[in-house]
């Protein structure tokens, strides 16, 4: 609703403008009018109108003084100016106040019409970009919109979550690797819009395989968000990665955005079947424990102590084909596979021995198939089945890409680089640098720019955010933030505000961060001990 304030001496005239704007324009509503412009300046300050038509002979006040009081009290809105004096120098001096619009007595249906169509078009423009940013900073702060005027009173939102593949828990793996994001199609979007009589807002997410965004529209215009929701999940190409799409609650006047975006996540992992899509709607959150079935507890017994590569084999794929057909959820299959690993790896292992993390191979993979190849690999690894150790060859090739990534960390890097200058897929170099390092490539990079990233800010406290990211390969420098803050535990400007009040390391307050409650929240890394807790 676009609020009017009408400031003029004379009633009738003010009476008349009034129900003009109020029986034909709907969407404008006349909040105030003022008989003089020192009234209309207390006025203005007090409801802060979108628009405001002044007279300018006035009593007391007249209407450009009371413009210039307005603006030198930071208060600055679009002016239409009522006059029957069409005289330069009237005109002159309102332009000086940024007056645009003149309206001259009697007044002309259509020269209102005029402005108040360019009005409602320039306020709209502006509402979507403050809903746009009141709605990214809802996304990652539970009341990190409260400090602003809230841009979605009187509109209802719902947001959609449309991912491909599963939901991916390690920081690592969201914009360093194959880093182009789902996105929308400016032309989908717009046909959307056109098509519901809503605003789309394309929004950020949290990891590289998604794509988040709202469907916005006024209260009191009820809007087909399923047929919207399908229209969007069409427009994305078949790319041989199953796709969803959830649907959230609706948020009347922006309330509880946050959390309906947090319950979208963990409805992807406790309720959507791991490897398949569809188009679902997030529904209450269910609070059931996570129990391993009796059919995956027999499959492990089955093993032995002492499994051999085809017992192995037929396990792993009698384990997964089992989880396929009952359609799992990604949670469920995570602690499927982490029971599954604890009873396969023999327990006298070395301790200092390397583990895989159930969780990470289950969000780096986007299909039975691919799970089942990883999963085995890792297993063979461990317990020693036909993997005598690299090749000198293939131990070379693993140290080169260590050594380019030591090199080339702060530049953008793809997989399809890897592909230019080893000559090989990402799956198999990532194999044979796990195998030689103990490591992913893509954790290794990580690690590399969030280490230069801490130098940088001990030895730079002053350095602008936005320039550490560049400096350590991130173009995003929220995203940079984020993943700082989840691998340290507190923020980049917390780290460097520290650096600046203390003159020793603060290494031991940002550990302090990491093993807080705020840890509880930071994915998993990739590969971890595994324990029996």
């Amino acid at each position: 609703m676009i609020q009017v304030m009408i400031v003029e001496d004379e009633p009738a005239i003010a009476r008349g403008l009034s129900l003009m704007i109020s029986r034909n324009y709907p969407d404008f509503q006349v909040i105030g009018t003022a008989g003089n412009g020192k009234e209309g300046v207390q006025k203005i300050l007090a409801l802060t109108p979108d628009l405001i038509f002044a007279d300018i002979n006035m009593p007391v006040m007249n209407g450009l003084d009371m413009i210039r009081q307005v603006q030198e009290a930071g208060f600055f809105t679009r002016c239409v100016i009522l006059t029957g004096y069409a005289e330069f120098e009237y005109a002159r001096t309102a332009i000086h106040l940024g007056v645009t619009d003149f309206l001259l007595k009697p007044i002309s249906s259509d020269t209102l019409d005029e402005i108040l169509i360019s009005c409602r078009q320039k306020n709209q423009k502006e509402l979507r970009i403050l809903q746009a940013e009141y709605l990214q900073r809802c996304m990652h702060h539970s009341s990190g919109a409260s400090d602003m005027k809230n841009p979605l009173t009187g509109y209802t939102c719902t947001l959609m979550l449309v991912l491909s593949g599963p939901v991916c828990g390690n920081i690592y793996n969201e914009v360093l690797f194959d880093s182009v994001p789902v996105s929308i199609d400016t032309g989908i979007r717009q046909e959307i819009e056109d098509t519901f009589q809503a605003a789309f807002f394309p929004l950020r997410g949290r990891h590289y395989n998604e794509c988040l965004c709202a469907l916005v529209s006024p209260n009191l215009q009820p809007v087909d968000v399923k047929a919207a929701a399908r229209k969007l999940y069409a427009s994305f190409p078949s790319s041989g990665t199953y796709r969803n799409l959830f649907i959230s609650e609706q948020a009347v006047d922006g309330r509880g955005l946050h959390e309906l975006s947090r319950n979208m996540y963990l409805y992807a992992l406790l309720r959507n079947p791991f490897g398949f899509g569809q188009i679902d709607t997030v529904r209450q959150i269910p609070d059931d424990k996570i129990r391993i079935s009796r059919e995956i507890r027999q499959i492990c017994l089955d093993i032995g102590e002492h499994p051999d590569q085809e017992t192995l084999r037929e396990a792993i794929h009698g384990m997964l084909q089992l989880c396929r057909e009952e359609k799992v959820t990604q949670l469920q299959l995570t602690s499927d596979l982490r029971y599954f690993i604890k009873t396969v790896v023999p327990g006298s292992l070395d301790e200092q021995m390397i583990y895989p993390d159930a969780a990470e191979i289950v969000s780096s993979c986007f299909s039975y198939e691919e799970l089942e190849q990883d999963l085995l690999f890792e297993l063979e690894r461990l317990c020693n089945l036909n993997t005598p150790g690299l090749a000198n060859s293939e131990q070379s090739l693993a140290k080169q890409v260590r050594n380019w990534l030591d090199m080339n960390f702060t530049s953008q890097i793809t997989f399809k680089i890897f592909q230019d200058i080893f000559g090989h897929n990402e799956k198999y170099i990532s194999t044979l640098f796990k195998a030689e390092f103990g490591i992913s490539p893509i954790k290794y990079l990580g690690n590399l720019r969030l280490d230069m990233a801490r130098k940088l800010i001990r030895n730079n406290p002053d350095l602008l955010l936005k320039d550490v990211a560049e400096m350590v390969g991130y173009t995003d420098a929220f995203y940079f933030s984020r993943v700082f803050k989840s691998h340290e535990g507190i923020s980049p400007s917390q780290y460097a505000k520290l650096m600046k009040e203390t003159c020793r390391d603060p290494e031991p307050q940002a550990k302090a961060g990491r093993d807080s409650g705020q840890s509880q929240k930071n994915p998993s890394p990739y590969f971890r001990k595994i324990t029996d807790s």
